[in-house]
């Protein structure tokens, strides 16, 4: 464990690898977590296509995601006007889900049910999985993964999703093959299977990569987003001011990539949350593959694995009252001097490593910064929600994981009459 002064010195060493050490937590090599070492090729394509194509992408899919978003919450969070009790996070599971793959797949995939189920369960399957095995030596575990319950489920789950991408990746070749030969422009599908195999070229397979995206996608999204919504139901005096930005935003530049940008509340409310409950107590994992000598004169050698402890996100010198839930946080130090930029919810800092910092943050970060802003609009001007009594909103711990909590239930109805139909849009 690294103390937070050498924050700033260890984020851009390229000495220290958070692929291998994400490799080795989650056992890339064994059958059926191929997803782990597509995360730690060298080309490095999944970063590739999120960072090339994804996020150049963002000004053209905000419209997209709105629609989508519109689809899942009827479907999820329902039409009743009336108070009634939800357990919130698998919904919104379900919701990240179906919008995710509208970018990752496109709309032939995106609302099948088959492959949103997989979607969802692999990635926490992997979370079960993974120290499943741990608790045995590594000589063994290309043996044992083969007899382990969850190591079994995450092997079923990969070959189901070659069932259902297969078919579609054919599909796709042979409707480019007959445009060639009819010459015939090259229909363009535009989403992630598309930009992985320009990047790749044939050296890919196309259900591993769909699941690399899924597995650091879909489940750490939907903790952030949960997240949000369980704080603002215990700060339900920032819903107000949150519906007139959302509402003058929208009226005034319609869905576009800057839209989200000029939505500042929202932004710091997002970010508070991620200040608040990171997905982990501990962050900036990684592996060292060469000896370094820090600054400090401690030498970290080849082999050895390194955590940050997040204790400065609830430091008071840099966070005045630092346990308090305030949505209007950021927003505020947007307005000094200097921190417009640092306070942003993709911005990373030695002050703020909800996304990680340096060259090893998470590259999706504005792709689900604006997931989840565009799925909030749309609870925000759709929904009411507010506590059940009683609840428990606490994180739920695995170890040093802190994941929303997943049995939190709130009061939720659906608003009639109201002031602005975000739909027309």
């Amino acid at each position: 464990m690294l103390p937070p002064d050498v924050i700033g010195e260890i984020r851009n060493i390229p000495q220290m690898s958070f692929s291998k050490a994400f490799e080795m937590d989650f056992h890339g090599g064994i059958p059926g977590f191929e997803s782990i070492e597509s995360e730690s090729r060298s080309d490095l394509l999944l970063q590739s296509v999120i960072r090339k194509q994804l996020t150049l992408s963002l000004s053209k899919i905000t419209a997209p995601l709105s629609q989508e978003a519109a689809f899942a919450l009827s479907i999820h969070l329902g039409e009743n006007p009336e108070w009634h009790e939800i357990t919130i996070k698998d919904p919104l599971l379900s919701i990240v889900a179906r919008l995710s793959s509208r970018i990752f797949l496109g709309e032939e995939l995106c609302r099948d049910e088959d492959w949103l189920r997989v979607t969802k369960s692999y990635a926490l399957s992997v979370f079960n999985a993974a120290p499943e095995l741990r608790l045995w030596p590594r000589s063994l575990r290309k043996v044992v993964h083969w007899f382990l319950p969850h190591c079994t489920r995450v092997r079923a789950l990969a070959k189901e999703s070659r069932k259902i991408i297969g078919p579609v990746v054919q599909k796709r070749r042979e409707i480019k093959r007959a445009a060639l030969a009819s010459g015939k422009p090259i229909p363009e599908f535009n989403d992630a299977l598309q930009w992985a195999e320009e990047e790749a070229g044939q050296d890919f397979i196309p259900e591993v990569f769909q699941l690399s995206l899924s597995l650091v996608a879909i489940h750490t999204t939907t903790d952030l987003l949960d997240q949000c919504v369980l704080d603002i139901a215990q700060n339900p005096e920032i819903v107000a001011p949150l519906r007139e930005e959302i509402r003058d935003v929208l009226r005034s530049q319609g869905w576009k990539k800057t839209s989200l940008y000029s939505m500042k509340l929202l932004d710091s409310c997002i970010k508070e949350s991620s200040r608040m409950k990171p997905l982990s107590i501990v962050g900036m994992r990684r592996n060292v593959v060469d000896d370094v000598r820090l600054s400090n004169g401690l030498v970290l050698k080849k082999g050895t694995c390194t955590q940050m402890d997040l204790y400065r996100m609830r430091d008071p010198d840099f966070y005045e009252n630092p346990n308090q839930w305030d949505g209007y946080r950021f927003f505020k130090k947007r307005l000094e001097p200097g921190k417009e930029n640092l306070s942003q919810l993709v911005a990373t800092s030695d002050d703020h490593l909800g996304f990680g910092h340096g060259i090893h943050a998470c590259p999706g970060r504005f792709f689900a910064a604006n997931e989840i802003k565009v799925t909030l609009c749309h609870m925000i001007m759709k929904y009411d929600w507010k506590l059940v009594p009683g609840t428990d909103f606490e994180p739920a711990m695995t170890g040093t994981r802190s994941n929303s909590n997943p049995a939190a239930q709130l009061l939720m109805r659906r608003r009639t009459n109201v002031e602005f139909d975000i739909d027309s849009i």
